[in-house]
């Protein structure tokens, strides 16, 4: 008999889950459901809160690590897990390359229309800004929103210091100031190349957790949007991904903001059996490969 699947999860810092901690909690108890079911049970858990770690001894005998973690320390242990052979998703680079500056970076392409942005130093003067029609959001540069005023919007670059002075209050140290796009929002869920939906939010405002009703019905290419999205997600190197897209009045597509690992919260059921499949195959995979090498 084949010793049981050894599996560490890791929960999100509850800091990171800004208006979604329990959320946040479901979707990684459903993954590991899902996982404990497609293998009869032959699997021994090792669930963590960050909060908790300092009073965990965390070893390296695990075959499959699920994070959803931010720290740093953490995405460095992470590291070492998967330089040792453990399958780790998201993994500590997928995870790094969400925070806001890189990823502005990484997704600043034509293919994904990514709205215009600069990054900031908060102490640095800024003189001169592109136009944009709508205003700017003004977006903290390391991590996503961690309190609601990480992500500001302004009308015009006149409304810019005092927002910026808040960031500095709080010892923020980067700032994005991108272009405001106004349309239709839509948000979507994937499984790198395996999964992916799609749901609409409704027309943009300058309040981001307030949305007016506007036309779920608009005209836009969505095979070519689910394309993308693996697409990016491939570049982020990530497996489970979350992400928004604007669509304008001519029907084209801004994909404007991508996450390692969100909530999946509207359709957490279909979801997770695909992400516990996916984990089983990415650690076949890994197996066949280190295999292959011995031999």
């Amino acid at each position: 008999m084949s010793a049981p699947l050894k599996v560490l999860a890791i929960y999100r810092e509850e800091k990171y889950s800004n208006r979604a901690v329990l959320a946040d909690r479901a979707i990684m108890d459903e993954v590991l459901k899902s996982l404990s079911f497609s293998m009869g049970g032959a699997v021994t858990f090792t669930k963590i809160r960050p909060e908790d770690i300092a009073d965990k001894v965390l070893d390296f005998n695990y075959d499959i690590a699920f994070s959803m973690a931010q720290e740093e320390n953490i995405l460095a242990y992470l590291e070492l897990l998967e330089s040792r052979g453990a399958v780790v998703v998201n993994s500590s680079k997928g995870v790094r390359n969400c925070y806001r500056g890189k990823l502005s970076e990484l997704l600043n392409d034509d293919a994904f229309s990514y709205p215009r942005f600069i990054s900031l130093q908060v102490e640095q003067v800024l003189f001169q800004a592109f136009d944009s029609e709508h205003g700017y959001w003004v977006k903290r540069g390391d991590f996503h929103a961690l309190v609601d005023e990480d992500v500001v919007h302004i009308e015009t670059i006149d409304d810019l210091n005092p927002v910026m002075e808040n960031f500095k209050s709080r010892s923020v140290t980067e700032v994005i100031l991108q272009e405001s796009l106004e349309g239709e929002l839509f948000k979507f869920y994937g499984v790198r190349d395996c999964f992916f939906n799609l749901r609409y939010i409704g027309r943009t405002s300058n309040d981001r957790y307030t949305n007016i009703p506007g036309d779920p019905d608009i005209i836009f290419d969505r095979g070519h949007l689910e394309r993308l999205a693996h697409l990016a997600a491939r570049i982020l190197e990530l497996d489970y991904f979350g992400g928004d897209c604007i669509i304008t009045n001519t029907g084209k597509m801004h994909l404007i903001d991508f996450n390692d690992w969100p909530s999946f919260r509207t359709c957490r059921n279909d979801a997770a059996p695909t992400m516990a499949a996916y984990a089983l195959n990415k650690l076949k995979s890994e197996v066949s490969i280190a295999s292959s090498f011995i031999q």
